[in-house]
C-alpha cells in the first residue's frame, strides 16, 4: 500500500475534515508493518504533503517544514515502512501522459500512478479522479469511517481556469 498526497494532509492535520479516516488508516498500516505488511512512501507524494502543509495559501494556519519532514520520518521509522527509489516508472508515466491526454496538474497524478503501476502497489487516496488512472485492484479509495463525525473542512476552493479545485 501507498498513500496519496490528500491521505498524508489529512493524517496529519486534525483540522482536515477527513482526519479521522486518514489517521486511522494510518494507523491501521503501521500496525500492519508490525506484523510483516509494508508501506511504501513515493518520494513525490511526500514533497506534495511538506508543499501543500507548509504552503499559506492552502492554510490559515501553516507547519514549519521541520515539521512536516519529521511527521515523514516519524513513518518511515516503522519497520517495513520505506521511501521508493523511483525512475523506472518514467515510460510508464510518458505513455499513461500521451494516452490519456494529461496535462498541467493532472501530471502530478500521473506520475503517481504510473509509479504504482510500475511497482505493483495499491493507492490509497482520497481522491476519486484516480479511478480514471488506476484500476480498482490499484486503487482503494478512503472514505469517512462509519459513525465517525468528520470535521468540517478548513480548506480553501479557488477557481483556476475553468474548474474548481479544492486546495487542502
Amino acid at each position: 500500500m501507498t498513500p496519496d498526497v490528500s491521505v498524508l494532509v489529512a493524517a496529519f492535520r486534525d483540522d482536515h475534515p477527513h482526519h479521522a479516516a486518514a489517521r486511522a488508516w494510518l494507523n491501521e498500516a503501521l500496525e500492519d508493518c508490525a506484523s510483516g505488511g509494508t508501506l511504501e512512501i513515493l518520494p513525490m507524494v511526500a514533497a506534495g504533503f511538506a508543499r501543500l502543509v507548509t504552503d499559506r495559501k492552502a492554510f490559515r494556519i501553516v507547519v514549519e517544514a521541520r515539521a512536516a519532514f519529521a511527521f515523514i520520518e516519524s513513518i518511515l521509522k516503522v519497520p517495513g515502512a520505506t521511501m521508493l527509489q523511483l525512475g523506472a516508472e518514467w515510460p510508464a508515466f510518458e505513455k499513461l501522459c500521451v494516452d490519456r491526454k494529461l496535462a498541467g496538474a493532472d501530471l502530478s497524478d500521473g506520475w503517481i500512478a504510473a509509479a504504482v503501476k510500475t511497482n505493483g502497489l495499491r493507492l490509497v487516496t482520497l481522491d476519486a479522479d484516480f479511478a480514471r488512472l488506476l484500476d480498482p485492484a490499484e486503487c482503494l479509495l478512503l472514505e469517512p469511517r462509519a459513525g465517525v463525525q468528520e470535521r468540517s473542512p478548513t480548506y480553501v476552493v479557488r477557481r483556476m481556469s475553468r474548474r474548481a479545485t479544492a486546495v487542502f
